[in-house]
């Protein structure tokens, strides 16, 4: 019996259609990828950026925890300096009843801030132009200061500031040597004769880039150049 032809199978010429499709759908989902990288909130990146990265290494959450320390003492310390604000408001009456005579005088100001009492006074009260020894009409200024300040339990700290006017000498090299050593000479004065602790006594010679006024007139020159007697609040840090 004689076989039936086998039909010839035919070339398929259409078939490079799916291969076009399949490209055409992965350049299209490359393009809406792009674009949706290109518009991405940079906020909610960041967020699911630190997520992953936690995710994979829970090690940061305890980094990312430790770096949030810093607000929370922030936080405390602004309450502390309310409760030292309250709580000195006594002592910041009686020292201003002890120096209210000098303070009319006008050879010290007397300034209350929110975490710090500052006794400011004039180079001209205390040392001679250019040099860190203290006057005799100076010594009886430190003296009543010291005499309302020493049974106080805060720290106390001695700022000395000058002026633009270059120091160039032998002792003082400059207004930052000159003013740290106006600072360290009523420090070593308060313990000396007056018996301070020196664990809570520091001196800090500022030179002239804290000034109160401008530097390109007298009046503004001679307020610059003081010496700040500064009580502290035990939680304060900013200089």
């Amino acid at each position: 019996m004689a076989r039936k032809k086998r039909h010839e199978e035919h070339e398929n010429h259409e078939r490079w259609l799916v291969s076009y499709a399949d490209f055409i759908t992965l350049l299209f989902a490359f393009f809406t990828s792009m674009y949706a990288i290109s518009s991405v909130n940079e906020g909610k990146f960041r967020i699911m950026s630190d997520s992953l990265a936690i995710a994979f290494n829970p090690t940061l959450f305890t980094s990312s925890k430790a770096k949030e320390g810093p607000r929370f003492v922030t936080e405390q310390r602004s309450h502390v300096s309310n409760e030292f604000k309250d709580m000195f408001t006594n002592n910041y009456q009686k020292i201003q009843n002890a120096l209210k005579d000098l303070e009319a005088d006008k050879k010290l100001t007397l300034i209350e801030e929110e975490n710090r009492i500052t006794i400011r006074i004039s180079e001209s009260m205390l040392f001679e132009p250019g040099t860190d020894t203290i006057m005799k009409e100076g010594f009886a200024v430190i003296d009543e200061v010291a005499a309302v300040l020493r049974e106080l339990p805060n720290s106390i700290r001695v700022e000395g500031h000058t002026d633009n006017i270059p120091v160039n000498t032998v002792r003082f090299p400059s207004n930052w040597d000159l003013s740290s050593a106006r600072a360290i000479s009523i420090l070593k004065y308060f313990i000396a004769q007056h018996g301070y602790d020196p664990r809570k006594l520091s001196a800090l010679g500022f030179g002239e880039y804290r000034p109160l006024d401008t530097n390109d007139t007298p009046s503004g020159r001679f307020k610059n150049r003081r010496v700040d007697i500064t009580i502290l609040n035990g939680d304060a840090v900013n200089l």
